[in-house]
């Protein structure tokens, strides 16, 4: 009977691991990185914000009148993984930022489409408003506002207005002597008289194409360009509070909405980008800087302050800008 001799042969460890990417190459195939998933072959990880976010926050109606019952504001909230947020929403009065209504919602589901309400009683006075919706989840994450989400909305109130006067009956009486009434302003100008030209140094009114109502692509031009070199001061034609300053790279580029003391909202466009001097809420005087005439956004190149004035408010319902170069030409004296 014969033996047979087995011979076992110990090739170390080391020496596998440098002969394996060559056979896989005689067998045909070719070595792939590690799905690990991790960033270690130039594949970032991506993660989510995980704020609660407001995608829809509207008001029906926005523009009201005094003595009427107070919008429905209806909002949804979204937010990955979560089922239920606490919600509140808070009104402020603008200027002053004082709370004057403030309504606790609990916990709301995401995702659905919420309807709040003023508590009954309320009457909110002529003047604007600022509407803040708050959330917070079980976490402690808080509501994340941006600028296409801010997770606010305004809402204008007018006074009423007086009804006509019934003509006294009978023949009227002669009027007292005295001296004669003031004439009344020219139409669309300012309450508070002559303000203060928007640009502090050289300029001029361009051609037809910069003017009101010069044609556009989808729309009408809105406003009065004002030609000035880049970098000449932006000021505020009168005093007022800024309700907004923010940023549109496709259109109005860097721009400020000026509440003023008269009433109506100014709207300047097209600023430096990052020279915008004053923040949201700031009580600013007539004259004072805002921000610097540049070319930001969509324009034809020129550098130009974009004008505009909003008798009632600025893109709110019921809203309309009017021409402002007869005014400029009066702040400007030419």
């Amino acid at each position: 009977m014969r033996s047979h001799a087995i011979a076992v042969v110990v090739v170390p460890a080391a020496t596998v691991l440098a002969l394996a990417p060559a056979a896989i190459a005689s067998a045909g195939g070719t070595p792939g990185p590690l799905r690990s998933g991790g960033a270690a072959y130039g594949s970032a990880l991506v993660v989510p914000d995980p704020r609660p976010l407001a995608s829809r926050l509207s008001l029906t109606p926005r523009v009201i009148t005094k003595g009427d019952a107070a919008p429905s504001i209806r909002f949804r909230i979204r937010q990955r993984g979560i089922a239920r947020v606490q919600a509140r929403v808070v009104v402020l009065r603008v200027p002053s930022r004082a709370a004057v209504a403030r309504v606790s919602l609990g916990w709301v589901k995401t995702g659905r489409r919420v309807t709040a309400h003023l508590p009954r009683g309320i009457r909110l006075r002529s003047g604007r408003y600022l509407v803040r919706l708050h959330v917070m989840d079980s976490r402690g994450h808080t509501l994340l506002r941006s600028a296409r989400y801010p997770g606010r909305a305004r809402i204008v109130v007018h006074r009423p207005k007086e009804p006509p006067r019934k003509p006294p009956a009978g023949p009227a009486p002669a009027p007292a002597p005295g001296p004669a009434p003031a004439p009344l302003p020219a139409p669309g100008a300012s309450p508070a008289g002559p303000g203060v030209f928007p640009v502090a140094g050289s300029f001029d009114f361009g051609g037809s194409d910069a003017r009101f109502g010069a044609g556009r692509v989808g729309h009408i031009h809105q406003g009065q360009d004002i030609m000035a070199p880049p970098g000449t001061p932006v000021v505020a034609p009168y005093a007022g509070t800024v309700s907004r300053a923010s940023f549109q790279a496709s259109g109005a580029g860097e721009y400020i909405v000026l509440h003023g003391a008269d009433g109506r909202d100014y709207f300047f466009a097209h600023c430096v980008r990052g020279s915008t001097a004053v923040t949201e809420g700031a009580a600013v005087a007539a004259g004072q800087g805002l921000c610097q005439v540049g070319a930001s956004g969509t324009t034809s190149g020129a550098t130009h302050l974009h004008f505009e004035i909003w008798p009632i408010g600025w893109r709110v319902e019921g809203g309309y800008p009017i021409d402002p170069l007869p005014e400029l030409r009066t702040w400007s004296g030419r």
